[in-house]
């Protein structure tokens, strides 16, 4: 048996076949013969086209030869090249690469089917790569991590979870000497530097969950609404604490919008800011000037009761 035979006849049968594009014996000898490799008797490749269907995937025979079994469906090739596009800040040339592989699975006529259907945005950033790995070894390694963001001194962290929301990766994580969770959105990192100082706590997965839920998914749960609010102060270190707080901000020349469902936990989120912004908009500001007051409220009646 001729294993470089094999493997490149079950790449014909990969990248040239589908229900839609079945081939003959003489295609395939073709194409065998393009790839330096000469089939003598017929025989062999009848008992190659059985061994592969025995133990790779089932090739059927209709009008011609074609592979019926792929590890992914047209639909799902283009669910995962549709979440890569979205991916804000990937180096273009390894998107273009992965991308490329991920097509090697389907065969040609496919591939270019979904390449017409495919938009892609603009990634530029090639050094994500190189701080998604850093990430990910401290994460996996349990080490610390030297972080500098924009508009920061680098300062060391101990990642512990890596998570997507809305197109961004928010990287979670704690400082070594104390178990409060934090997280910062990932393109607001500017380099990253590994540590081997361990990470000397461990924090239990459900709560880096709830931390998740808190911080993203609570505010966009149920009906959303849009908030405009009006930025008092020219920080650019309260810009990018509202980025990592809400992920799908949108700035303007005076201030910033965004969409959230309006609950204690998106107010409690925004009282944090304290008077550097300002909402105009009644409907929002009304309900928000109710929940700071409850929380004067009963922070009186509990300094009067103690």
């Amino acid at each position: 048996m001729n294993k470089k035979r094999l493997l490149k006849l079950l790449e014909i049968f990969r990248r040239r076949s589908d229900m839609d594009h079945r081939l003959s014996l003489n295609e395939i000898v073709s194409l065998l013969e393009e790839e330096g490799i000469t089939v003598a008797n017929r025989k062999t490749l009848y008992d190659d086209i059985k061994e592969l269907s025995e133990t790779v995937g089932e090739i059927e025979y209709n009008n011609g030869y074609y592979l019926n079994e792929a590890p992914f469906s047209l639909s799902e090739i283009k669910i995962i090249i549709d979440s890569l596009n979205s991916l804000k800040n990937l180096d273009e040339k390894f998107l273009n690469d992965l991308k490329e592989k991920l097509y090697a699975f389907i065969s040609v006529y496919e591939s270019d089917f979904l390449k017409q259907l495919e938009y892609c945005g603009k990634h530029t950033d090639k050094r994500f790569l190189n701080r998604l790995e850093d990430s990910l070894y401290a994460i996996r390694n349990g080490k610390t991590l030297q972080v500098k963001r924009k508009n920061k001194d680098e300062e060391e962290i101990s990642p512990v979870f890596l998570y997507r929301q809305n197109d961004y990766y928010y990287l979670y994580y704690h400082y070594p000497d104390k178990d409060k969770i934090y997280h910062m959105r990932f393109d607001n990192i500017v380099s990253t530097r590994l540590s081997e100082c361990p990470n000397s706590l461990s924090i239990p997965k459900n709560r880096i969950i709830d931390h998740i839920r808190e911080s993203t998914n609570a505010f966009y749960s149920g009906k959303t609404q849009t908030v405009k609010a009006e930025i008092v102060t020219d920080s650019e270190s309260l810009r990018n604490r509202l980025q990592d707080d809400f992920p799908n901000i949108v700035f303007t020349k005076t201030g910033f919008s965004l969409k959230a469902s309006i609950s204690d936990v998106f107010f409690s989120k925004l009282a944090a800011y304290g008077d550097q912004i300002k909402i105009s908009d009644r409907n929002i500001a009304d309900p928000y000037i109710a929940y700071l007051n409850k929380i004067v409220i009963r922070n009186s009646r509990e300094n009067r009761n103690s």
